[in-house]
C-alpha cells in the first residue's frame, strides 16, 4: 500500500529549519512528504491548501513558529484563524480534520518534526479510503466543431440545465431591445417560450447554430447530453449566468452524495404519491427512463467548452443584451467574461468608510445584526466584494445586503472564495481558543465563501455518493 502524500507548508525560521536538521540527524520520516518552503505559516493561504486537496494530497500539514515568537510578529496567529475557519469548511466538505494540521515546531526541534509526519502519516493511513473528487472525475470538455456557416439569418439557441428559471426571465427582461436583436435572427430553440425538440436540434448540420446561450449547472445525464450536443451544433456557447459559470447555487448539492438527496426528495417527506417513501422504480411499477444523477455538480465548462461567460445571478439586462448583440454579429470574443475586470468594492458607495486596518472582536449576520451603512468587513459581516468582479451595479449593496460573489472571480484569482475567507479570518483578535471560538459565529462557511463556486471545490467521495 502507498504511503499517504502529504503536502507541508514549513516556516523558513523554525518548521523547515527543523526539517533540514532532520535530514542531517538522518532520523527516520516517511518519505512520501512533499516539503514547500514559505517565508511564514501567514503567507499560507487556504487556497493553498484546497489546491493540494485537489492535486491528489492525502493530508496537508502546516507547521510554524510557536505563538509570541513569529519571525514576523502575528503571521502564526493568521494562520491559527485561518486554520480554525478552514477547518469547518473542509468538513462541509467531507474532508476529516485529521488531513489538515496546523503545528507549531521549534527549529531545534527536529525529532519533534520527524515525529510529527510519523504520526499523521499513521492516522492518514488509518482513514478510510477514498479519492478526491476531481482525481480522474473529470469529464472531458468536447472541443468546438469546425465553423460551418448557413446563409440566411443567423440561429439562435437558449437552454436551461440545472437552474432557477432566472437568467432565461433576464433575457425576457431586455423588452423591446430583444425584439430589436432577434428580428434579424432565427430561434431555433428556448424551451421557456416554445416547445422545441431534440430531435429538431440534432437534424440540425454541426456548427450551424451561431450562438447558444446555456444557463445553469449540469446535475444530470441529461443536461449533460444536452450541454454536448449545443456545443457540437453551435459555432459559439455561452455560459449564461452563475450557475453555468462556476456551479452557483445548484453546486452546494455536492455537499451531500446522491443517496441523502433522494432520499430528501422521496422518503424523508414523502408525497401523497409515495406515501411509502419509495424511489421511482420501486414498488412493482415498470422501470422508468429518468435522468441520473451525476456524482457530483459541474459548471458547464467540465462537460463542454465554453466560449464566452455572461456572469451573474441574474446577469443584468445590460450585459446580457450586448453579448446577444455580439454573439449574433459573430464580435463576441472568444474567452471572454463579458464584466469589468475590476472587484466590486470599486463599484461600492461604502469603500470610502473602509479603514485601512481592522480588528474583530466578533463576526456579525444578517440574521442577528442590522448592518449600518459602511463598509460591511469593517463590521465584521463577510462581504465578497474585494474578490468579486463589478458589473451587477452593485445590487445587493444598495440594498444594505452583502456581497455573495455571484459575479465570479477576478482575473488571475480563480478562488475568491478561499480568498475571503483568509481575508476575514486575518482580522479576526484573540488567541487560539478564542479564534476557534469566533470561527463558530460562521455556522455555514461553505455556503458562506463558496455559495457560488462550491462545485469547483475538491471533496471527498465515499461508495454512497
Amino acid at each position: 500500500m502507498p504511503e499517504p502524500r502529504i503536502v507541508a507548508f514549513l516556516c523558513e525560521w523554525c518548521a523547515y529549519r527543523a526539517a533540514d536538521e532532520a535530514g542531517r540527524r538522518r532520523l527516520t520520516y516517511p518519505q512520501s512528504l512533499l516539503s514547500i518552503r514559505v517565508m511564514c505559516t501567514g503567507r499560507v493561504e487556504p487556497a493553498f491548501v484546497l489546491q493540494a486537496f485537489r492535486e491528489g494530497a492525502d493530508g496537508v500539514l502546516v507547521a510554524g513558529c510557536r505563538p509570541g515568537s513569529c519571525h514576523y510578529g502575528d503571521g502564526n496567529r493568521k494562520a491559527a484563524a485561518r486554520h480554525a475557519l478552514l477547518l469547518r469548511l473542509l468538513a462541509q466538505l467531507g474532508i476529516s480534520p485529521e488531513r489538515c494540521r496546523l503545528e507549531w515546531v521549534d527549529g531545534a526541534d527536529p525529532e519533534r518534526f520527524a515525529a510529527l509526519v510519523r504520526e499523521m502519516t499513521e492516522r492518514l493511513r488509518a482513514l478510510p479510503p477514498g479519492p478526491l473528487a476531481g482525481e480522474g472525475s473529470a469529464r472531458a470538455p468536447e472541443r468546438a466543431p469546425p465553423a460551418a456557416r448557413e446563409a440566411g439569418r443567423p440561429k439562435v439557441a437558449f437552454y436551461w440545465n440545472a437552474a432557477c428559471g432566472g437568467c432565461e426571465e433576464s433575457v425576457l427582461d431586455l423588452g423591446e431591445e430583444l425584439a430589436a436583436i432577434l428580428a434579424g435572427a432565427e430561434v431555433v430553440l428556448w424551451p421557456l417560450v416554445s416547445d422545441g425538440k431534440r430531435r429538431d436540434v440534432e437534424a440540425l448540420p454541426d456548427g450551424s447554430i451561431a450562438a447558444a446561450f446555456l444557463s445553469g449547472a449540469v446535475r444530470t445525464s441529461e443536461e449533460e447530453d444536452w450541454s454536448r450536443l449545443l456545443r457540437r451544433k453551435s459555432r459559439l456557447l455561452v455560459a449564461l449566468g452563475a450557475c453555468a459559470h462556476t456551479g452557483g447555487v445548484v453546486g452546494l448539492g455536492n455537499l451531500s452524495g446522491r443517496g441523502e438527496i433522494l432520499a430528501a426528495a422521496y422518503r424523508s417527506a414523502p408525497s401523497l404519491e409515495r406515501s411509502d417513501g419509495s424511489l421511482p422504480g420501486e414498488a412493482g411499477e415498470p422501470a422508468l427512463a429518468l435522468p441520473a444523477l451525476l456524482p457530483e455538480v459541474v459548471p458547464l465548462e467540465a462537460v463542454a467548452e465554453v466560449d464566452a461567460v455572461v456572469p451573474g445571478c441574474p446577469p443584468t439586462p445590460e450585459l446580457l443584451g450586448r453579448a446577444l448583440a455580439l454573439a449574433l454579429r459573430g464580435d463576441l470574443p472568444r474567452g471572454a467574461v463579458l464584466a469589468p475586470g475590476h472587484s466590486l468594492c470599486e463599484d461600492c458607495a461604502r469603500r470610502t468608510s473602509r479603514p485601512a486596518r481592522f480588528a474583530l472582536e466578533a463576526v456579525r449576520d444578517l440574521a442577528t445584526s442590522v448592518p449600518d451603512p459602511t463598509c460591511f468587513l469593517a463590521q465584521g459581516m463577510a462581504c465578497m466584494g474585494p474578490a468579486t468582479r463589478g458589473g451587477c451595479q452593485a445590487a445587493c449593496v444598495g440594498v444594505n445586503v452583502p456581497c455573495r460573489g455571484c459575479f465570479g472571480p477576478l482575473p488571475g484569482a480563480p478562488d475568491p472564495g478561499a480568498a475571503m475567507l483568509s481575508a476575514l479570518a486575518s482580522q479576526l483578535c484573540g488567541d487560539e481558543e478564542e479564534l476557534g471560538r469566533l470561527a463558530t459565529q460562521i455556522p455555514d462557511p461553505a455556503g458562506t465563501f463558496f455559495r457560488y463556486g462550491l462545485a469547483r471545490l475538491p471533496r471527498r467521495r465515499g461508495s454512497g455518493s
